[in-house]
């Protein structure tokens, strides 16, 4: 099924309607796949559109989006575009791993890309790239533990999987460098598009005593900042800049840019230097994560911790704060990070696979 526009075309796959797609356009030809949420989340897939969109006006590139309604769709979905003729397919979903490394194979002349994912190569015709969320998720959690009034903080991921883990350690780090006695609640819904779902697990962040809580969950995201605006707490916003969704109840949002991700990938194959097989990575220093801060969070934050917030991003930059990864930390490691840091419970308490 289609839904055309006068830009682009927005083809909805499914496993009952997987109708073939037949674009008719000149140039450089791009297909998106998003994740299960779709376009509308306000947040990761909505972010990657507007490196299309650039990609369109800099390079006549023409996009299709493609929006699977489950995981399980992933690779029809990716296989029914490799034989399409696009240029290049890309990817938007740390789920797509697996579903995209087996389309890869299959069609080994087809250029494929995924963005933010994890840090192994995923195939001689597919580049990869990793935000270095954990970065950007440090600056918010300083903010965070520096503007709480109660002591108490909160995390809410969408799936409890490793990429958002990520978000959660980072941010973890950053509260505790600020005050090492915060109190961080972690809590994952199990959903990256469950507005509902993320409402209640932040309202009982709240019950709990968490004034602040980092929302990390695609289109749950937007329940998040629902529940700090009807409680009068603050959501942290996260992937594309969210604090336009709530003024005054969004204390910064935690931008990563994958749009800039996409939009370098397709330039990649239109001035022919594509290199599959490699991951690229995109940190504070490639300008590929910031705490954003506009007319709709003015205020809201101290000028002392924006000042602090400065100077920690040029001892990052110098090396002399090394935030971590979770994909580099093991079960049971007991600190973590530049300086060092007790690692939290959930990582001290995880068990080796």
């Amino acid at each position: 099924m289609f839904k055309v526009g006068l830009k682009i075309a927005i083809a909805a796959f499914s496993m009952l309607a997987l109708a073939p797609v037949a674009p008719a356009f000149a140039g450089l030809k791009i297909a998106m796949v998003t994740s299960e949420s779709g376009l509308g989340d306000r947040s990761f897939n909505d972010m990657m559109v507007e490196g299309m969109k650039k990609a369109e006006k800099d390079f006549g590139a023409t996009y299709v989006v493609i929006q699977p309604r489950a995981v399980s769709e992933f690779q029809s979905a990716l296989a029914r575009a490799a034989g399409q003729g696009f240029d290049i397919i890309i990817g938007s979903s740390f789920d797509m791993i697996a579903p995209m490394k087996a389309v890869a194979a299959a069609f080994p002349k087809q250029k494929f890309g995924l963005v933010d994912v994890g840090p192994d190569p995923l195939g001689p015709n597919v580049v990869s790239t990793v935000t270095k969320d954990w970065e950007g998720s440090f600056l918010v959690g300083y903010i965070a533990a520096k503007t709480t009034k109660t002591g108490t903080i909160g995390f809410v991921g969408g799936k409890d999987i490793p990429i958002i883990h990520r978000f959660f350690v980072g941010y973890y780090y950053g509260a505790k460098m600020a005050k090492p006695d915060v109190k961080v609640i972690e809590t994952y819904t199990g959903s990256f598009n469950d507005p509902a779902g993320g409402k209640e697990f932040t309202l009982s962040n709240v019950g709990q005593g968490a004034d602040i809580n980092f929302a990390v969950a695609g289109a749950t995201s937007a329940g998040v900042i629902d529940a700090a605006k009807s409680s009068k707490t603050f959501a942290i916003g996260v992937d594309s800049n969210q604090n336009y969704m709530a003024p005054g109840s969004v204390l910064t949002s935690m931008v990563k840019r994958v749009d800039t991700q996409a939009y370098d990938m397709i330039k990649s194959v239109s001035d022919g230097t594509f290199k599959g097989g490699v991951v690229k990575y995109y940190g504070l220093a490639e300008n590929g994560v910031a705490a954003a801060m506009d007319q709709y969070n003015k205020g809201l934050i101290a000028d002392n911790v924006l000042a602090d917030v400065d100077g920690l991003k040029a001892k990052m930059l110098a090396g002399a704060i090394v935030v971590p990864n979770y994909f580099d930390l093991k079960p049971g490691q007991k600190e973590m990070g530049t300086p060092p840091m007790a690692t939290p419970p959930s990582v001290m308490n995880a068990k080796a696979p």
